[in-house]
């Protein structure tokens, strides 16, 4: 069977397309953020937008363990780097401005 795009409303296009540029502002300061050792961690952040929703994930099999473990030290870069970008970037504003922008309310 054929893959098919869904057609998307204006306001549901302004928000994927918000969507998208805040999750790869959040990825970018996530890796600002992370542990660069062998730069596979940083690697394998991904942005994934699915539907009207979005996600920014790593899937090196270490990133949970450099994510939560708060006694593992480095030399640049440190834990709860996804956690503390995503207390920096707004993903909720930038959607809310973007939808009320394409509504007309600029």
């Amino acid at each position: 069977m054929a893959n098919y795009k869904p057609i998307l409303s204006p306001v549901e296009k302004a928000a994927q397309d918000a969507m998208r540029k805040a999750g790869r502002a959040l990825l970018k300061r996530s890796n600002e953020l992370a542990p660069r050792d062998d730069g596979d961690l940083i690697k394998s952040g991904k942005v994934v937008i699915d539907d009207l929703s979005v996600s920014v994930r790593y899937t090196a099999p270490h990133a949970v363990f450099q994510h939560e473990r708060i006694d593992y030290t480095h030399d640049d870069g440190g834990a709860k780097f996804l956690e503390r970008a995503s207390d920096e970037i707004d993903l909720a504003e930038a959607v809310a401005d973007a939808v009320r922008e394409a509504l007309g309310g600029g």
